[in-house]
């Protein structure tokens, strides 16, 4: 079997490289023409380079695929129009791609932020990418992580937890009272392979989080603790964070809009993973047990 991993040099695509690997699977990775993170991928991996907006650049790299995982997507950007470009438009060609060369089986990792009352531009743009896969009449498999924490990724945790550890004091958006599941990375990447190879998934979503239900409030008082610091937390009302800009500036600087910034601390995001245990034998653990 070979599986073609699109955006598989990033940090969760690489650990699933060795995962399917691991597995007897045959792997080959797409990604983008001239990335350096392509260096790093275990020596068994077919590289091949393309832009998933780009359908032509694309096209070889699906020739005797057995199964497409796509994670190719942005995450942050506060561009116009970038997150419908790569993550909706990328995905539109990806499916295409497959059904030009006959590819079957597809995995889709979209987010648990498309079950939001209200979306931002991400969200939409991966529920926008669910509706096409759900509509490309492959044999397709959905899979919404949470908050991802460990080998280096989540980069939305990360800047959670660089936030709360700036400051001797930090304003925490609505208390800090919503709820999440944070997933560590390995319990992530083993569901995700596993969600890809079984058939009981096939037409199948799943939520792939962690063990533990958590406020924002106690995952900072998690990292604070793991730190060594003992920083004090102020509660700062909704209608306070969402005019005070400099929020933006201190969570997630440049690269994020206010509105993406504020999301994470204000919908919760603790899915139950009942059909994930029963389907794809995911019993993950906690990223805050010692």
């Amino acid at each position: 079997m070979i599986a073609l991993l699109t955006g598989g040099a990033g940090v969760v695509g690489k650990a699933l490289c060795r995962e399917l690997l691991a597995r007897g699977v045959c792997v080959r990775v797409l990604t983008l023409p001239g990335d350096s993170l392509a260096k790093s991928l275990p020596a068994e991996v077919d590289v091949r380079y393309g832009d998933v907006t780009n359908l032509d650049s694309m096209q070889e790299a699906f020739r005797g695929v057995d199964i497409v995982y796509h994670l190719a997507a942005i995450l942050l950007s506060t561009k116009p129009g970038a997150f419908e470009h790569v993550n909706t438009e990328g995905t539109r060609n990806v499916l295409k791609a497959c059904r030009i060369h006959g590819v079957r089986r597809f995995l889709y990792v979209s987010s648990i932020s498309v079950t939001y009352p209200v979306l931002t531009p991400y969200g939409e743009s991966k529920k926008k990418g669910e509706a096409l896969v759900r509509a490309s009449g492959m044999d397709w498999t959905i899979v919404r992580p949470t908050l991802v924490i460990g080998d280096g990724g989540g980069v939305e945790f990360n800047m959670f937890r660089d936030y709360v550890k700036k400051f001797p004091v930090y304003f925490m958006p609505g208390g800090g009272k919503s709820l999440k599941r944070p997933v560590r990375s390995v319990d992530l990447v083993k569901g995700i392979a596993v969600a890809g190879l079984k058939e009981e998934a096939v037409g199948k979503t799943y939520a792939l989080a962690g063990s533990t239900v958590m406020t924002m409030a106690e995952m900072a008082k998690c990292v604070l603790q793991e730190a060594g610091m003992h920083h004090v937390m102020v509660s700062l009302p909704w209608w306070i964070s969402k005019r005070l800009a400099v929020l933006k500036s201190w969570i997630g600087g440049e690269r994020v809009s206010a509105e993406q910034a504020l999301a994470g601390f204000l919908y919760d995001a603790a899915p139950s993973i009942e059909n994930a245990e029963t389907d794809l034998d995911y019993h993950p653990g906690s990223p805050f047990q010692p």
